[in-house]
């Protein structure tokens, strides 16, 4: 699962200590990338890459066994845009559940639903959008393939 911050800062109380947290947070269980002026700067697919420097052949990299991998790389160098950069300036969905979000700088992260509505065991949630917690009991905005009777 991926998991994105947006909005201001909050101090919360972790198990460690005070910890910074963005307001809202957007955790991804489908396939996404982040675009910029045509060119993918990450996505998905990069989890399954050895990071820069690893001496480690693509056919060898066991990529949950590793500390780090190209996607870590590439988001490092996606969050050094800075957090004015990543002001989100549009959202929208489709039909489908698919979700954009365009970011200041041009960035635009993308979601793609890759499964029907028909069937399935109920385990099919695209992704999900967390407010701000206040209470620990707000309701989450959740995009799955299910298809809901009427």
């Amino acid at each position: 699962m991926a998991t994105f911050g947006f909005g201001r800062l909050i101090e919360r109380q972790g198990r460690r200590g005070h910890v910074d947290v963005p307001e809202y947070r957007l955790h991804i269980q489908e396939t996404w990338r982040i675009t910029r002026d045509g060119a993918v700067l990450l996505g998905y697919g990069d989890w399954h890459y050895p990071p820069r420097g690893s001496t480690v052949a693509y056919m060898d990299f066991v990529e949950g066994d590793e500390p780090r991998n190209r996607q870590d790389d590439l988001r490092d160098d996606w969050v050094a845009h800075g957090a004015a950069a990543h002001t989100v300036r549009e959202a929208r969905g489709t039909h489908a559940g698919d979700l954009a979000i365009v970011f200041a700088d041009g960035c635009v992260l993308e979601t793609f639903v890759n499964q029907s509505s028909l069937g399935g065991d109920g385990d099919d949630e695209s992704w999900r959008l967390l407010p701000p917690q206040v209470t620990g009991d707000e309701p989450h905005f959740v995009v799955s393939a299910r298809a809901e009777a009427s």
